[in-house]
């Protein structure tokens, strides 16, 4: 029986990962005496409610409630009517509904005896959702939660994994399938990006271009009967099971322009298959560009799988030192000249620690 897109399918995310994601976050609240901690989602900020949970929210906010030992509370301001569907496609943990989330996970922590609550990334915790939940736990400590989650989540297991290469590989076919000859404009190519890879069960694509990369390379979501320059890329950032991935693919008209297209791919294909998550990516990028000839680096940036945001920036030019030992999963983002042809291209790169896969 096919599932639904937006389903839990226990034989692509098996529960005995998801319980053993839930120790894990738990072991780490222990060894920092919180008694809760907190997750907050929304359509934006899914990606750590997903990664407990492989709940997504589509249509409106909630509040995790992972307790130091036991089941987690979900607490959602959806409606009643849709928690047997919230319930089906959430196998960790209970539901509560209430336009007040904030305030029903107060109680129950109050009733649970909490004395110190963790939330992940308060600073960005909803200022509606801190009052309620404080007002209920006068006297409670309210610490930020950022380690213990970040302990937790940087561990990719196998199912994450294979979701990650899913999901990549739908993004990178439909970049594929895209002919020149198709691409007649703007909204031609965006269109069909976007359709192969919701064909190929995505479930969510935001596809960004650079319409003309010698004019300007910053990837915009545009679509219409906008002209393509000789040169354009396309940038498809998708979903598949709470696995977010970002491809982008380069496209040229003029046959010499394509070999250098070409050439530029497979060395960022051989690239991202060996970053060492051990060094700065700055030191191991100005390293392998000697194996490109004729190329100069214009910028890039690396994304990871942290906290709420299922991608946020863990190192680019401006700080090429910043450590990655702790990521799980890592987008790459390049600009480049090769022979003086404008190539921008990214993918999920094939981590190794100390010189074993991650």
């Amino acid at each position: 029986m096919r599932r639904g897109l937006m389903a839990w399918d226990p034989d692509e995310l098996p529960l005995d990962a998801l319980k053993a994601r839930l120790q894990r976050l738990q072991a780490a609240m222990t060894e920092r005496s919180q008694d809760a901690l907190l997750l907050y989602t929304n359509f934006i900020r899914s990606g750590a409610v997903s990664y407990i949970t492989a709940f997504s929210p589509y249509w409106a906010d909630g509040v995790l409630l992972v307790p130091q030992r036991g089941e987690p509370l979900f607490a959602t301001t959806l409606s009643k009517r849709v928690g047997s569907w919230i319930q089906s496609v959430k196998p960790i943990g209970e539901l509560v509904n209430s336009p007040t989330p904030g305030a029903v996970l107060g109680r129950r922590l109050a009733s649970d005896g909490a004395k110190r609550v963790a939330v992940l990334e308060l600073d960005a915790f909803p200022a509606g959702l801190y009052d309620d939940l404080a007002a209920a736990l006068p006297g409670v400590d309210i610490v930020d939660g950022g380690e213990s989650f970040a302990a937790a989540r940087s561990h990719l297991d196998a199912a994450e994994r294979r979701l990650l290469n899913k999901a990549d590989a739908i993004a990178r076919d439909a970049l594929d399938g895209l002919s020149l000859d198709a691409s007649a404009d703007v909204g031609t190519a965006v269109g069909i990006v976007e359709r192969s890879a919701r064909l190929q069960g995505a479930e969510e694509v935001y596809i960004a271009i650079a319409a003309d990369l010698d004019s300007d390379r910053r990837f915009v979501r545009a679509s219409g009967p906008l002209p393509l320059g000789r040169r354009f890329a396309l940038r498809a950032t998708v979903a598949y099971k709470g696995a977010w991935v970002r491809r982008a693919r380069t496209y040229a008209r003029d046959e010499k322009d394509r070999l250098a297209v070409a050439r530029a791919d497979e060395w960022f294909k051989r690239f991202i298959a060996r970053i060492d998550v051990d060094r700065p990516l700055g030191g191991q990028l100005a390293s392998a560009l000697a194996d490109l000839p004729a190329a100069r680096l214009t910028g890039w940036i690396a994304e990871a799988v942290s906290g709420t945001r299922p991608l946020a920036v863990a190192a680019s030019h401006e700080n090429p030192h910043e450590p990655l030992a702790h990521v799980p999963a890592l987008i790459l983002t390049l600009a480049l000249d090769v022979d003086g042809v404008p190539w921008s291209g990214a993918g999920l790169a094939g981590l190794v620690h100390a010189g074993k896969p991650a």
